[in-house]
């Protein structure tokens, strides 16, 4: 629910007057928070300890309302924490704290001073409690569309209809990984709490382009999301790139985003996901810069990410340099590296050795003994090609096995 809809509650609609905030409207409600015991502890109150974001704050306490200084430090301390919304009796609003929330985009709401706050507390928590069913029902409902060998369509479509979900048309999978950002100093949260962040911010940047709900699913470490294709690949790019940034701004989050291919069937529901997964675990083989990859553009890591008996691989990379792994593991060598940078520098011997730093007697000689051990001519195209092919496989691989353990 956010904050326009919560306004809509019939039981609701007469008593929330919006005083300043419209634009943060379309900001979910995660709870309902009273922060009128303020006076019993004092200077032990810790914000951190009851506002954890998605709050709907409601602040009715005198010895706080009625003293503007602290009024305002306390609403800041609460915005850098993520609370959605603001409640305050009538009266008690001035200039200053809706030019605030304004600059904010916080919703701030006009109670009336004699409406029971126990009815709104029982009206909200009602219908957070109902949507939490309905999210577990669509929960189950994606995972059922993966995992399901044969799937009812009929059925299918009309449990969406009922949570008021499209599956018409044309839909792909997007995985949102996430990691905390510990070089900027953020405490790490727990997955849980990361997960409902990154849920939040997914809800609240597709909203403006999808007005039916979103089929999401939590997973260990990422969040996916069947989302609809209703906008260019441009503009999914740019709104993609938006929630990463948002991300790592707001929770210090390092968002890594995989998008699989769109499909208009819910058999290939499954595929699209698997792709979405392939993207990021490729983007981390190629070393590829950014945050959002999608699939189809991957490259060559595409390709072996369609390669399903990972044994074809591996004896392909062993055949081609198989040998120069076992002499490296022998001698406590490198001459798998220097191989590696020679042919990323195609084959040019004075830029490897600058990029590794040695002296150009000293590569040739490597040259030399990976020629003797590999049986090679490096000045012929397809031999270069396959050792190329064979370390972009060695890379390939050792992330998924990464992947696999975590």
């Amino acid at each position: 629910m956010n904050c326009e809809e919560m306004m809509q509650i019939p039981e609701l609609s007469k008593h929330l007057k919006l005083k300043a905030g419209k634009s943060g409207l379309h900001q979910l409600v995660r709870w309902i928070y009273f922060a009128d015991c303020l006076q019993c502890v004092k200077s032990e109150y810790r914000i951190e300890n009851y506002i954890h974001g998605g709050e709907f704050v409601v602040l009715t306490n005198p010895s706080v309302t009625d003293d503007h200084r602290k009024l305002m430090s306390l609403i800041h301390q609460m915005c850098e924490h993520g609370i959605t919304a603001l409640g305050i009796n009538e009266g008690q609003i001035s200039e200053e704290l809706m030019q605030y929330c304004e600059k904010k985009s916080l919703p701030l709401f006009e109670l009336p001073e004699k409406y029971p706050l126990i009815d709104l507390s029982q009206i909200i928590c009602r219908r957070l409690v109902l949507e939490e069913n309905d999210r577990n029902a669509s929960e189950q409902l994606f995972s059922s569309i993966l995992d399901a060998e044969h799937l009812s369509r009929e059925r299918v479509l009309a449990q969406a209809r009922y949570l008021n979900i499209d599956l018409e048309g044309s839909f792909f999978v997007a995985e949102f990984a996430f990691e905390s950002n510990t070089e900027n100093g953020c405490e790490s949260e727990d997955s849980l709490t990361v997960g409902r962040n990154v849920k939040r911010m997914i809800r609240s940047e597709f909203s403006d382009i999808i007005k039916e709900e979103l089929l999401i699913l939590p997973q260990a470490g990422s969040i996916l999301a069947l989302i609809p294709e209703r906008e260019s690949e441009e503009e999914i790019k740019k709104l993609l790139y938006r929630i990463a940034d948002k991300a790592l701004k707001e929770y210090g989050m390092l968002l890594t985003i995989g998008v699989g291919n769109s499909t208009a069937y819910l058999d290939e529901v499954r595929k699209s996901r698997n792709e979405a997964s392939e993207a990021i675990r490729a983007a981390a083989a190629s070393g590829a810069k950014g945050q959002v990859f999608f699939f189809k553009n991957q490259g060559i890591y595409t390709l072996l990410s369609h390669v399903y008996d990972p044994r074809i691989l591996d004896a392909y990379m062993e055949e081609q340099i198989g040998k120069l792994r076992k002499a490296d593991e022998l001698n406590n060598g490198n001459l798998s590296e220097t191989l590696e940078n020679y042919l990323n520098c195609n084959c040019n011997a004075k830029k490897t050795a600058e990029e590794m730093f040695l002296h150009r007697n000293t590569l040739n000689y490597r040259l030399k003994k990976i020629r003797e051990i590999l049986d090679c001519d490096f000045e012929d195209l397809d031999t270069c090609l396959g050792l190329k092919l064979a370390f972009l496989i060695r890379r390939y691989r050792n992330t998924v096995h990464r992947a696999q353990k975590i």
